[in-house]
């Protein structure tokens, strides 16, 4: 019996050395000349974090409300760079792209050196981005794509993973069902509220004639604005959203790299909201604001709430559509929150 496990020993370990180093060169050869490039198409964010970790005290992670300017600005900076400039013992490093979620943010977050300079993150929290209508967004599949080649694994393997689609392949269509089956089946609550949804649904919601003349004839243009909010912040939060999960794991990843966390929960235009579609639906904002800040009130972590900081002018596509898109005061007002509650922790 010993005999055989020698000659089986003999044999195997040379062909298992041989394939670690093999895999190991494959490795090597991938990252030195072709892992840029598919970092380039397809993880501009993990990118980005290499071009700026050695050089950051605080990492601020961001999508399209951090870059987006008007051409009214007379100092067209990003969030970030306001906080930066607000922040003078600190070194802020960007991390954004736009389209992004929490969801792409966190394999980013799992790469950084907890015995590097970075202290702390600033992440931002869409309020907008917990809601169907960007959970099941037709883009998601690439994102996913995004969020495996930024796994901190090693690059070939990632590479691997993704040429093998494992990870959330659903097509724009299985995901626009799902979408729809949320806005026609998910009933709307206020918790702590005695009114009730005269539409208790979204499709439902959307359904009924608004803004209508003396004729009967709908205003088409505010018509369409209203059923835009309705179908993107008619959602309650709750600990099965996809977006609360990876919110977790930032919690998760954040305390075990011993770096402290802020969740900057972005201003929504709830004047509009309220407005277009009535008070029940800014009091839903603000019930799945308070969700998210009583949940992640804990040590290690600041909730930076400004989702009613800003006023309905300084939203720069209301017109069009909810987004989370600001002129410069308002910018210069999220950083400014943000700023003062770092100070106030000082990592």
């Amino acid at each position: 019996m010993i005999v055989a496990w020698k000659h089986i020993v003999t044999k195997a370990l040379p062909r298992l050395i041989f394939l670690v180093g093999f895999a190991w060169l494959c490795n090597w050869m991938y990252t030195r000349w072709y892992w840029q490039d598919d970092l380039d198409l397809h993880a501009e964010l993990l990118s980005k974090f290499y071009d700026v970790r050695d050089s950051s005290d605080i990492l601020y992670f961001g999508e399209s409300s951090n870059m987006t300017t008007s051409p009214n600005d007379s100092l067209p900076l990003a969030i970030s760079e306001f906080i930066d400039r607000d922040l003078i013992d600190y070194r802020v490093g960007t991390v954004d792209h736009a389209g992004y979620h929490v969801g792409q943010y966190l394999p980013v977050i799992k790469h950084i050196d907890p015995n590097g300079p970075v202290k702390a993150i600033i992440v931002t929290m869409n309020l907008r981005t917990f809601g169907p209508d960007v959970i099941h967004s037709p883009n998601e599949a690439s994102l996913q794509k995004s969020s495996r080649l930024s796994e901190n694994q090693a690059p070939l393997l990632n590479r691997f993973l993704a040429s093998l689609n494992y990870y959330d392949k659903k097509t724009g269509h299985e995901r626009d069902i799902m979408k729809w089956e949320n806005w026609t089946y998910d009933t709307l609550r206020l918790a702590n509220d005695s009114s009730t949804f005269d539409y208790p649904t979204v499709r439902r919601w959307c359904e009924v004639v608004k803004f209508p003349d003396s004729t009967g004839a709908e205003n088409m243009p505010l018509r369409i604005l209203a059923d835009q909010n309705i179908k993107v912040y008619g959602f309650e939060v709750d600990e099965h959203n996809p977006m609360v999960q990876w919110c977790d794991e930032i919690v998760a990843v954040a305390r075990q790299k011993g770096i402290h966390l802020f969740f900057s929960l972005l201003p929504e235009n709830i004047q509009q909201s309220e407005e277009l579609a009535g008070r029940n639906l800014a009091q839903l904002m603000r019930q799945n604001r308070d969700y998210l800040v009583h949940r992640y009130a804990v040590d290690g972590v600041t909730v930076i709430n400004n989702l009613e900081l800003i006023d309905d002018i300084h939203f720069l596509d209301r017109e069009v559509f909810p987004t989370e898109h600001y002129d410069q005061f308002g910018r210069e007002a999220i950083a400014d929150q943000v700023s003062r509650a770092v100070v106030r922790v000082a990592p």
